[in-house]
């Protein structure tokens, strides 16, 4: 079962561990340097997150047993929301690779998706990814996004991590 829930204090110290693993941010942000912001950023960040904020944390939480405590194993956001046009852009990370190619992140999305369709009124959302990250592709078309553009040299290169791709892939998915 699959969770999301707003982030709290208490989460703190999992996100930050997530965002300490070179291979998760680079998949999640295209790269190391300025994506592992200081652990006290962090609280500050999100102590200061109210609902009328036009970007909003989120962990993601999973048990796998009815009688299990939920783990949180990811992050999902949103950030740009425009309350007018209706629409805001979503960053996600599965920050625990034990729970990578699972199906986790896809329902995760799902539901992250419903809820910021009903909950939020949105009726368009954004998705940014690096054409070379195949499995976040796979997983937003699968909610429903489609791809509607790619952006020329959008990432940063890290010499441990090689990529081919210099384009990024942005989806969408409006409401129905």
């Amino acid at each position: 079962m699959v969770k999301i829930r707003p982030v709290e204090l208490r989460d703190v110290d999992e996100i930050y561990r997530f965002r300490l693993d070179e291979e998760v941010m680079f998949w999640a942000a295209g790269g190391f340097g300025n994506a592992i912001p200081a652990r006290e950023h962090l609280i500050d960040e999100f102590r200061r997150q109210s609902p009328l904020d036009t970007q909003r944390f989120f962990v993601i939480e999973a048990q796998e047993d009815v009688q299990d405590e939920p783990v949180v194993i990811g992050q999902i956001s949103f950030r740009d929301m425009d309350r007018v046009a209706r629409r805001a852009t979503i960053g996600m990370l599965i920050g625990d690779r034990r729970y990578w190619g699972k199906g986790y992140g896809t329902t995760a999305l799902s539901e992250f998706v419903k809820i910021l369709f009903t909950r939020y009124n949105l009726n368009r959302i954004d998705m940014d990814t690096f054409a070379d990250n195949k499995r976040a592709i796979r997983c937003y078309e699968k909610v429903g996004f489609t791809v509607e553009g790619h952006a020329a040299k959008s990432h940063v290169d890290n010499e441990r991590l090689p990529r081919s791709g210099d384009h990024g892939a942005s989806s969408r998915r409006v409401a129905s």
